[in-house]
């Protein structure tokens, strides 16, 4: 395995060939001049092929790497399992932390890869959602469909302004084999191989020529159950695609996961995060090995760096602990992990990213629950605890993932139309990870006092 030297190093690389490649091609005081759509036709294609041309070098690398670390990853659990059975305390612990470090090593280059692809959607996390069904399964890429996902890709790539990221490398693209941008548009390819995929391909083609439904006793006349199977995954599959891209393309349509219903609607409230907040506590980082602030009497947030480190592990706890029982804390590194804007989205110097993924500099964010209520309804949202009888009836008719529940008890706010809206994990990722101020939060619920279009827990603008 690498040293953390050559990690960082590696890491750095294909994360400038991602994120750098554009702006290396035509100068940083181009920018200076005003964003992309006020340059010249010619300086902008030249921008943006060059932005593609870095994220086809940056892809084979994630490539080479993610599959030298998923190899690396079988050798330790096979170890594991080893000193396991022979009972080796000492070299299982050892094995425990190296699979740790590999794991998250392989979180951030699929972060990389997330940062590419929030690219490519322009930074909307409603199509990021889209993207994510909510499947839990580890996507190793020697026994997916890797070799053929390569080579469409290579072969779409090849014309300068169109690029196709192979979606096993991101953490929340689960729909298609490949999302492709072709000009303005977007596009999801699913790949499909063997002579099982071909026969299936073939009745596809064939039932689209008809009105004919299909159904199950017309399937069970063709197939064997083994390809009834297949067939109707791959029209799931199909049916997600079509419905994830009707809505990136459209802002509206039928929502992949829920099945409900979603419109889009462009918030009418200006995005307030807190970046600032976290670039100053970086510089301050230079001259002290800690530093800590508040943002909307809520969100704690402490940076260690060094022999600091020591004190992530229980300072902002400690705090939160003596103002309520009821909080919330994460350790920002999980941003890598997380449905959210990608730490290379945001604005930050690239050095502060790598040593956030490399650990070098640590970053905990607190957030007490009772003073986020508090901030709720200083904004005009009526805001309480749900009780635990509740709590529980909620969380068994939810469509969605992510029901917030804090020592048993979730949070629900009526809007001023008496509307109520069920706090989700959405809303307060948005805190955590897209660093927006809660007070933004709260007046971007407000807004949508008079749209019932969205599923339950979409309940915010999300563009």
């Amino acid at each position: 395995m690498d040293t953390i030297e050559d990690y960082r190093t590696k890491l750095k690389q294909i994360a400038d060939y991602a994120f750098g490649h554009g702006m290396e091609a035509i100068g940083i005081e181009q920018f200076k001049e005003g964003p992309p759509n006020t340059w010249s036709k010619e300086i902008q294609t030249k921008f943006f092929n060059a932005c593609n041309d870095g994220f086809k070098i940056a892809q084979n690398l994630l490539i080479e790497e993610i599959k030298k670390y998923q190899t690396l990853l079988r050798e330790a659990n096979a170890s594991l399992k080893e000193f396991r059975r022979q009972r080796d305390k000492t070299k299982e612990q050892e094995t425990k932390i190296k699979i740790k470090i590999i794991e998250q090593r392989l979180h951030n280059f699929s972060h990389i890869a997330d940062g590419i692809a929030w690219q490519l959607i322009g930074g909307q996390i409603h199509i990021a959602r889209r993207f994510h069904i909510q499947e839990k399964s580890a996507k190793f890429l020697d026994s997916s469909n890797l070799e053929h996902a390569l080579q469409v890709a290579e072969q779409i790539n090849k014309t300068p302004s169109d690029f196709a990221l192979i979606s096993d490398l991101t953490s929340f693209v689960q729909i298609g084999d490949l999302l492709v941008r072709h000009g303005k548009v977007f596009g999801i390819m699913e790949l499909k191989e063997g002579k099982v995929n071909d026969l299936i391909a073939d009745f596809f083609k064939e039932t689209e020529k008809t009105t004919e439904p299909i159904t199950d006793d017309s399937l069970k006349e063709k197939f064997d159950e083994t390809t009834i199977k297949q067939i109707k995954r791959v029209q799931r599959q199909q049916e997600r695609a079509i419905r994830a891209v009707d809505v990136i393309n459209n802002d509206k349509g039928i929502d992949p996961v829920s099945g409900g219903n979603i419109t889009v609607s462009t918030p009418s409230v200006n995005t307030e995060t807190y970046h600032e907040e976290l670039r100053k506590l970086y510089e301050d980082l230079k001259e002290k090995i800690w530093a800590y602030t508040v943002v909307d009497t809520c969100v704690h947030i402490g940076m260690y760096r060094d022999k600091g480190i020591v004190m992530a592990g229980f300072a902002i706890e400690q705090i939160l602990k003596e103002q309520t029982e009821n909080y919330i804390i994460i350790d920002w590194l999980s941003i890598t992990s997380n449905l959210s804007e990608p730490l290379f989205g945001k604005p930050f110097p690239p050095d502060f990213i790598i040593d956030i993924l490399t650990g070098q500099v640590k970053v905990i964010i607190g957030i007490n629950a009772d003073a986020l209520i508090d901030t709720f309804n200083f904004f005009g949202l009526k805001a309480r605890w749900l009780t635990e009888k509740e709590t529980a009836k909620r969380k068994q008719t939810a469509v969605r993932e992510g029901f917030v529940v804090i020592n048993k008890k979730g949070i629900v706010v009526t809007l001023p139309s008496e509307k109520e809206v069920t706090i989700f994990g959405g809303i307060l990722s948005k805190i955590l990870y897209d660093s927006i101020k809660p007070s933004c939060v709260a007046l971007s619920i407000l807004s949508i006092d008079n749209d019932d279009t969205k599923p339950e827990g979409e309940n915010t603008n999300e563009k």
